[in-house]
C-alpha cells in the first residue's frame, strides 16, 4: 500500500528543513547524528535532509531501508551514512563522535528515555537535541479526546515529554546545559486532530516498511516549492513570543549543550 504525504507533512518537512539549515550555520555543525531515523506516521528517515543540504555530514541509526533511495532523490546521498545498532541505549559510537545528536518526535516513546539520553550525551562533542509533537496545540489536545472517545490505544509515547516544561524538567543532568527552546512549523492550521491518525490506525500503516510518497525528495532536489508554501513560511517567520507561539506550533524542540 502506498501512502502519499499530506500538505500538512509538506509543509512540516519545509520548516523543519530551513531550521535546521539554519542550526548547521549558527553552531558550525559538522557531523550530526539522527537516533533513531524513523518516521511519524510519514516517510521515515528523511527529517535529517536540512542538516544536509546546509553542509553537515549526517549518520542515520537504524534508517527505513528505503533511507539511500529517498536521499539519492532529494539529492543529497553523498552527505549520508547509515549505522545499525542492536541497541541504540548502547551504540558502538565512540565518545564525543558527532557535534550534533539528535531525534525527531521519538523521545517519550522510548522505553528507557534516562538511558538513551545519557546514551546521546556520550556519543555528542556538542549539542544533544530532542524535537518534539507540541502537546500545548489545541489539536494536540483534540487528538488525545479523539483516541479516548474512539477507544483506540494511544501508541504516541509519554504525553508528558510532548510539553517543553516536562521535557526540560526531566533533564537534570550538569553534564547537559539547557541552551536554547524553540518551535517550528508553525502554520495557522491546528496540528493533527487525529482523523487521519484514526484512518492510519485502522489501516495498520505505523509500520516503517509501508510504501510512503513524498513530494519533499524531489522539491528538495530542485530546490522549487509551490507559492502557497512560501506564504504560510512568511506567516511563521513573523516575530511572535515564544509563550504565544506554542499556541498554534505543531513542533517545539530543546537543544542542551554539553559541558567540556
Amino acid at each position: 500500500m502506498i501512502e502519499t504525504e499530506c500538505f500538512g507533512v509538506d509543509y512540516e518537512r519545509y520548516s523543519l528543513g530551513r531550521c535546521l539549515e539554519r542550526l548547521v550555520r549558527e553552531y558550525k555543525l559538522k557531523n550530526c547524528v539522527e537516533i533513531p531515523a524513523l518516521g511519524a506516521k510519514a516517510m521515515p528517515s528523511i527529517y535529517s535532509l536540512g542538516l544536509a543540504k546546509a553542509g553537515a555530514d549526517v549518520t542515520l541509526v537504524n534508517p527505513a531501508a528505503s533511507a539511500k533511495e529517498s536521499w539519492a532523490k532529494a539529492g543529497l546521498l553523498k552527505s549520508m551514512d547509515v549505522s545499525y545498532q542492536e541497541d541504540i541505549h548502547h551504540t558502538f559510537f565512540a565518545d564525543n563522535s558527532f557535534d550534533w545528536v539528535w531525534n525527531f518526535a521519538y523521545f517519550g516513546t522510548d522505553p528507557d528515555p534516562a538511558a538513551f539520553l545519557q546514551e546521546m550525551k556520550r556519543i555528542s562533542r556538542k549539542y544533544v537535541a530532542i524535537f518534539s509533537v507540541n502537546g500545548r496545540n489545541i489539536g494536540a489536545y483534540i487528538h488525545r479526546t479523539l483516541h479516548k472517545l474512539l477507544k483506540v490505544p494511544w501508541t504516541h509515547g509519554d504525553v508528558a515529554f510532548n510539553f517543553p516544561k516536562r521535557l526540560a524538567g526531566f533533564v537534570k543532568d550538569p553534564e547537559l546545559q539547557l541552551f536554547k527552546i524553540g518551535v517550528v512549523d508553525c502554520p495557522f492550521w491546528p496540528d493533527s486532530i487525529g482523523f487521519r491518525d484514526m484512518r492510519l490506525h485502522r489501516q495498520a500503516l505505523e509500520r516503517s516498511d509501508v510504501g510512503w510518497q513524498s513530494n519533499t525528495l524531489e522539491r528538495m532536489s530542485k530546490g522549487r516549492y509551490p507559492a502557497w508554501i512560501h506564504l504560510v513560511y512568511a506567516f511563521e517567520s513573523i516575530p511572535v513570543p515564544l509563550f504565544i507561539k506554542y499556541i498554534y506550533s505543531h513542533i517545539f524542540y530543546i537543544i542542551w549543550e554539553k559541558a567540556a
